[in-house]
């Protein structure tokens, strides 16, 4: 059974989830921190008004450092502060953003260098505690939240210790730990057993969520007041309402769809350090974890709504390619929807040997990011990922850009995977003109 955890015990080890979500995370620079969607925060390392790239790398590694090998905060800080100061970005300077206009603005200190170790620390833990609680969700399904409780504990999030809602209430969309800047709390997680031993009570209406429009800033380059959307929970009895930019779900919004993600990973010029971080990403265990869970749940209860997910994120030479061969350029996010996982896993491709183990159809996201060869289908128009799966090299289709019913945005969606039984017709095929080769090999 989950006991009390001390966060601070916490980032002395080296939790792999935490690790790995941490490392899941890409590169962007924003003017301001309000730029950044909710969603977006839980996969990229933002640090507001760090123009350069350096000092923004700089910083991650450090952080990267501090829960890979166990640094305390006080060694983060003295270890960063002079590596910062020799990049120049230290104390009050005037910045210049990329309208050409100037303001004075605060660059590293100590105290912002606590609050990023205190951050990321505590984000990356709750993420990576999510996804444990999550492959055990069947066993203990009902979350607890639970605060501190001392002098430093706001009296809002102090309130809401003991609720428990279970786990898949809308209520962890929005209001699951941290809540805001320095937020200490956390989640554990209870069997039916436990609940009746302790005789608590399990919050099932969902009515008592409300979500606004709250002032997140002023951006001072043209006064606009921008907002961003904040949930409050209000039973009667308890009101809690996360920080502005909080009311989101970092372990979630790690595993969600990356509409946002791909559009500001499109901001970034560098085409080479764009696929850098398209990598990192498609090489998440997180969110390799995440689809697997997803897919698991759909193949065992044969049931599929307007559900979808994402696998990953087109490599950019791909990007490039299916726009050179449909002048149109593709979504680069790519998907599958939960109808297209269960064709995938349909019962009619065991009777015709091209069936994928259920394995294979769980671990596409990264089969898809380390395939053996990539083709383009002339006749179909879409991508053909070949992957070596555990039941034989598999093909993948992929339809770039597609769209998915309910779901207003485009994606590149896999609607279908299976075995090839027959190497050599491919082989063929592409001989023949009917395919041709994007990226690496048949042999």
């Amino acid at each position: 059974m989950p006991q009390p955890i001390d966060l601070g015990v916490v980032a002395r080890l080296p939790p792999k989830e935490a690790i790995a979500y941490f490392r899941a995370k890409g590169y962007h620079i924003t003017w301001n921190w309000f730029e950044q969607q909710a969603d977006v925060h839980a996969r990229i390392f933002t640090v507001a008004k760090a123009a350069r790239l350096d000092v923004l790398s700089a910083i991650r590694d450090e952080v990267d450092r501090a829960k890979s090998q166990g640094i305390s905060r006080q060694d983060f800080i003295d270890t960063l502060t002079p590596r910062l100061q020799t990049l120049g970005w230290w104390g009050k300077q005037v910045v210049v953003d990329s309208q050409g206009k100037a303001e004075v603005v605060q660059l590293g200190s100590a105290r912002r260098l606590a609050t990023i170790y205190n951050v990321n620390t505590r984000v990356a833990y709750n993420a990576g505690r999510y996804a444990q609680m999550m492959a055990t969700a069947d066993l203990y399904p009902y979350w607890q939240y639970v605060a501190v409780g001392d002098s430093r504990t706001r009296p809002s999030h102090a309130a809401l210790h003991g609720k428990v809602f279970r786990y898949d209430h809308p209520f962890w969309q929005s209001h699951y730990p941290p809540n805001g800047f320095n937020c200490r709390c956390r989640v554990r997680a209870l069997s039916k057993r436990r609940l009746d031993a302790l005789g608590l009570h399990v919050t099932e209406e969902a009515g008592q969520l409300h979500t606004h429009e709250a002032a997140a800033g002023v951006d001072k380059r043209s006064g606009e007041i921008v907002t961003s959307p904040v949930t409050t929970f209000d039973d009667g009895k308890v009101k809690m309402t996360p920080d502005v930019g909080w009311s989101y779900h970092p372990g979630a919004a790690a595993f969600g769809v990356d509409q946002t993600m791909i559009r500001k990973l499109l901001e970034v010029k560098d085409a080479a350090l764009r696929e850098a971080v398209v990598q990192d990403l498609n090489n998440s265990p997180v969110r390799q974890l995440s689809f697997s869970l997803w897919a698991t749940r759909i193949m065992q209860s044969r049931r599929a709504g307007n559900g979808i997910h994402t696998l990953g994120f087109l490599p950019e030479a791909i990007a490039r390619a299916v726009q050179a061969r449909t002048g149109q350029a593709p979504a680069r996010l790519l998907a599958m929807s939960e109808k297209n996982l269960l064709h995938a896993d349909s019962d009619k491709h065991p009777k015709t040997g091209v069936a994928l183990l259920p394995e294979d159809v769980a671990a596409l996201p990264g089969l898809l990011a380390k395939p053996q060869a990539v083709l383009w289908d002339k006749a179909h128009q879409n991508l053909l990922f070949l992957v070596p799966g555990k039941a034989g090299l598999a093909r993948i289709v992929v339809n770039a850009s597609y769209g998915v019913k309910k779901h207003p945005d485009t994606l590149d969606v896999v609607i279908n995977a299976y075995r090839i039984l027959n190497l050599n017709k491919v082989k063929s095929d592409l001989a023949g003109g009917k395919l041709e080769l994007l990226a690496g090999t048949l042999d």
